[in-house]
C-alpha cells in the first residue's frame, strides 16, 4: 500500500521550506528577494531555499558558543519543518525519514535553482566557503532530525488500516 502520509509530509516540508526563514527573520532575506523577484524569479527561489542553510554549525562550535546563539533562525526553521513533516507522516521512524528527505530534496532544489539562475556553485564548495556550506547542511540535518523525531513521537506509532 502506498504510504501517502509519508509523501504528504515530504511535500508539505518542501513547500514550507520556501517560507520558514521568514517566520523567524522577515527582514534579513526580504531585501534580496525583492531585488530579484522581478528580474530573475529562479534566483529568488534559490535565495529562498538557500537561506535555510545559512547557519554554520561548524564555525559555531569552533568559536565561543552560547546557548542563545545556538537557536539561530535557520535551525529553528529546520526544527519547525521537521516537526510538521514528522507530524504529518506519523510515527518516529517515518517522521525522521520525512524530515531528512526534505533536507536532501531542498539541497537538490537549491543546487538546481542555482545552476539555472547562473550562480557560481563552485564558490560554495571551495576553500573557506566549503566549511560554511557543510556547516549549513549539517545544521539543517540536525534541525530536521530533532524536529522529525519530536513530530514522530508526538503522533504515536504509524498504523496501517486495510
Amino acid at each position: 500500500m502506498a504510504t501517502y502520509r509519508l509523501v504528504l509530509g515530504i511535500i508539505a516540508g518542501i513547500i514550507l521550506s520556501f517560507f520558514t526563514v521568514f517566520f523567524f527573520n522577515m527582514t534579513g532575506i526580504a531585501a534580496l528577494i525583492k531585488q530579484n523577484i522581478g528580474t530573475n524569479p529562479i534566483k529568488a527561489a534559490s535565495l529562498l531555499v538557500g537561506a535555510n542553510f545559512d547557519f554554520d554549525m561548524i564555525s559555531f562550535f569552533t568559536s565561543s558558543p552560547t546557548v542563545l546563539g545556538f537557536f539561530a533562525k535557520e535551525l529553528l526553521a529546520w526544527i519547525f519543518i521537521g516537526l510538521l513533516a514528522g507530524i504529518i507522516s506519523k510515527g518516529f521512524k517515518r517522521g525522521i525519514t520525512a524530515a531528512l528527505l526534505v533536507v536532501v530534496i531542498d539541497i537538490l532544489l537549491w543546487i538546481i535553482f542555482s545552476i539555472i539562475s547562473g550562480e557560481d556553485l563552485m564558490a560554495l564548495f571551495q576553500g573557506t566557503q566549503l566549511s560554511e556550506t557543510l556547516g549549513g547542511i549539517i545544521s539543517a540535518l540536525v534541525g530536521a532530525f530533532i524536529g522529525g523525531s519530536i513530530g514522530g513521537l508526538i503522533t504515536g506509532p504509524y498504523e496501517e488500516f486495510y
